[in-house]
């Protein structure tokens, strides 16, 4: 008789906390679940964010020495005249035009070199401009454009600021 009465109590018990039939998570349960994972997004976004910086960073490594090189290259078949001056000129659609397009000797239209970016002029990946200035490389970035192109000289550097995650170098000295 005991064990009727406990297996009363205990139906009388499921019928109050459960009184329509069906069966589901309580709100405390519920809330136990959220806590954790926004504990958990808590760990893991920083992680997501470390990557990306470091993505950026090496990306802009390497666009960097794509258009050294190219630079380099157009200088050396261009009797060591930089690309971006055309008629004592130097702007940055001449520099673009240089970069993408086939030339001659003389840095004018033509088929025998180039082109040196196929793809374009790419985008500097911290600031997401593909624009930029020539003329003399300033002491700081000033975030304006993509790039700080020198005609006279050839350097181009990034016009960003901030440190790469990985190299702890100023992005504007890479």
């Amino acid at each position: 008789q005991s064990d009727m009465q406990l297996l009363g109590i205990v139906d009388e018990l499921d019928e109050s906390v459960n009184t329509n039939g069906k069966q589901g998570f309580t709100l405390v349960e519920l809330l136990i679940v959220v806590i954790i994972m926004g504990i958990l997004a808590a760990v893991v976004i920083p992680q997501f964010k470390s990557s990306a910086d470091e993505t950026r960073e090496s990306t802009l490594l390497s666009n960097l020495a794509s258009m050294r090189s190219a630079i380099e290259l157009y200088t050396i078949q261009h009797n060591d005249i930089p690309p971006g001056t055309v008629s004592g000129t130097s702007n940055w659609n001449n520099f673009t035009t240089h970069m993408i397009t086939s030339t001659d000797e003389n840095g004018a239209a033509g088929s025998d070199y180039g082109p040196y970016l196929r793809t374009g002029v790419p985008r500097n990946p911290v600031n997401g401009m593909n624009t930029g200035t020539v003329g003399t490389i300033p002491n700081a970035p000033d975030d304006n454009t993509g790039w700080y192109y020198d005609a006279t000289t050839g350097d181009i550097k990034a016009n960003s600021s901030g440190t790469g995650p990985t190299t702890g170098i100023d992005y504007f000295d890479m």
